[in-house]
């Protein structure tokens, strides 16, 4: 199973959803069911603005977010958990002798 297909199961099987936010996750615009937003997004290329506006979202930013989770603030504080931890990798990796 490819990494994509194994991200919609958890996201299945988790019962999340998408949440649309500005650039500084100050704001959320909505929420979109999974199955929709899955289907949309792939429909539009990944162009979230795009694919909001076909959910009943059509002033949103082209600087938004789309993050997952069963809540709003679910959704953000995985997102900031998933930057911390990509940047302590990045900082290992500049750190290791080459």
């Amino acid at each position: 199973m490819n990494l994509a297909r194994h991200q919609r199961e958890l996201r299945k099987l988790r019962n999340e959803n998408a949440f649309l936010f500005d650039e500084a996750l100050t704001q959320c615009f909505g929420q979109v069911p999974r199955e929709q937003w899955e289907e949309v997004i792939s429909a539009c290329g990944g162009r979230i603005w795009e694919a909001a506006a076909k959910c009943g979202f059509p002033d949103l930013p082209q600087t938004a977010k789309c993050l997952w989770g069963r809540s709003a603030e679910e959704a953000k504080s995985l997102y900031r958990a998933w930057l911390e931890q990509k940047s302590r990798r990045r900082s290992r990796r500049t750190k290791e002798p080459r």
